[in-house]
């Protein structure tokens, strides 16, 4: 992600519903009672509204932004008594990666990423999101990260997800956020499967993380 996360790397810092404590800078003059990852989507009349999980829509009551299609954001909202409004406290848009059928070409490098351990990192409503540290450099190369999918026949719910410097200097680890439409997965029938996501950390180790997985309803 570069609108949020990366922007603090240059200053030198830096699943159900989407909650918990924010990790990042504090915001002293915009408290919020929830901090989530939410869809923004719109209803058959046009209304946005978020999704906060498989199940769950709350319509904001101020929030302006013209997203059209599906637009993942983190945010801090109050939420109403009956969870079905919210005030939108403030939020970022998050960077949307690359989910491809094909496997990488054997000159393409693959770098190590770490993949955090928290409310985050998480696969709802269709979604991978995956809040990830990493090497940077100087801000001038740009990174890549890509989930591939259909490496391992005999079951379409094992991912990889590969990060590329594209020869970036590792001058300081920072975190950042991003996520994956991997809802064209094959269908689960409503039901809830098992979704491996597969990777390589930093020190060069296999690492994996299991995920509740449904198709977007």
């Amino acid at each position: 992600m570069k609108r949020l996360f990366y922007i603090l790397v240059l200053a030198g810092t830096v699943a159900g519903c989407s909650k918990g404590p924010w990790e990042g800078p504090s915001r002293d003059d915009a408290p919020a009672e929830v901090k989530a990852i939410v869809t923004v989507k719109q209803d058959a009349d046009g209304t946005t509204f978020f999704q906060l999980d498989d199940d769950t829509r709350v319509y904001p009551s101020n929030f302006a932004e013209p997203y059209t299609g599906l637009r993942r954001i983190v945010c801090g909202l109050l939420l109403s008594p009956d969870m079905t409004g919210c005030t939108v406290q403030w939020y970022d848009a998050l960077e949307q990666g690359t989910v491809s059928g094909d496997a990488l070409p054997e000159t393409a490098v693959s770098d190590g990423v770490e993949v955090l351990e928290d409310w985050m990192t998480s696969v709802e409503d269709g979604f991978l999101t995956v809040h990830y540290s990493a090497w940077w450099g100087d801000g001038h190369t740009p990174h890549q990260l890509l989930v591939l999918t259909r490496l391992n026949p005999e079951n379409p719910y094992e991912l990889t997800l590969v990060h590329q410097r594209n020869g970036d200097e590792a001058l300081r680890r920072a975190d950042s956020l991003i996520y994956f439409d991997i809802n064209d997965l094959p269908s689960t029938q409503g039901d809830y499967v098992t979704l491996t996501l597969n990777w390589k950390n930093l020190d060069g180790e296999d690492a994996s993380k299991n995920f509740r997985f449904r198709n977007r309803q």
